[in-house]
């Protein structure tokens, strides 16, 4: 009687297995139930650092998988590349095939404040050269070399005076609005524009980013813009689409 009673109890806490409509579920003895989901073998999403690497494994590699592929620019420093949902066991799946990063550029914050020896330096090597970097460049160096500076702000534009040796002094209106390209998404692109604030202290000069953001938008239309350039046969055949 033991031993059937035993066998009884352990019988009846072992979870049920059932197939309902192709589907298989698993009851435990306290009423829970939980639908046990097939387990799907894929590749693995390959990271790439580059935009032309992307490019290179869509014509060698994605072109002989299952067209259409599909491109995607979710911000300024990723590409996504994944295919159409495929159907595995009545489940459906998207394969997430290559992901390009920027990793290796040095951005530049919504706000920066920099001595104007390091703001020097950091004109020279993390932007773009435009016009008005080399205004910003020769702002800060004046600033720099000036044995006395004295500054007017009146809220609107600020106003320094530079003494220079000893009797040699300038007065010059900063301009509060420049053009800059700060290095901030792949580096096979123009870099986006963005419309900086300045702003001079006795600290050092500050770049505030004054265009809401916008740059990124024009990043990403530009990533599109030379990824369908790259990929110009495809894009016309159809068999990839690139998008935003």
């Amino acid at each position: 009687m033991l031993k059937e009673f035993i066998e009884h109890i352990q019988k009846t806490t072992q979870p049920l297995i059932t197939n309902v409509n192709g589907s298989t579920f698993c009851v435990t003895s306290d009423g829970n139930i939980e639908e046990l989901l097939p387990t799907i073998f894929h590749p693995y999403t390959l990271d790439l650092n580059s935009l032309d690497a992307l490019v290179t494994m869509v014509r060698t590699e994605a072109s002989e998988m299952d067209a259409p592929l599909y491109i995607a620019v979710p911000d300024c420093k990723t590409v996504r590349c994944f295919g159409q949902s495929k159907d595995y066991d009545e489940r459906c799946f998207r394969q997430v095939y290559y992901e390009a990063h920027a990793t290796d550029v040095p951005g530049w914050d919504q706000k920066v404040t920099l001595g104007f020896e390091e703001a020097q330096i950091a004109l020279r090597t993390r932007f773009q050269e435009t016009p008005d970097t080399l205004y910003a460049m020769k702002l800060v160096s004046d600033i720099s070399l000036g044995a006395k500076v004295i500054y007017n702000d009146n809220g609107i534009a600020t106003t320094i005076t530079t003494q220079k040796g000893v009797a040699l002094q300038t007065n010059e209106q900063i301009r509060p609005l420049v053009k800059l390209r700060p290095y901030r998404t792949f580096q096979e692109v123009e870099q986006p524009e963005s419309i900086f604030l300045i702003r001079v202290s006795d600290r050092g000069i500050s770049f505030i980013e004054a265009d809401g953001g916008m740059w990124r938008l024009t990043a990403r239309e530009t990533i599109k813009k030379y990824l369908e350039g790259r990929l110009e046969q495809e894009v016309s055949e159809g068999s990839v689409h690139v998008v935003l």
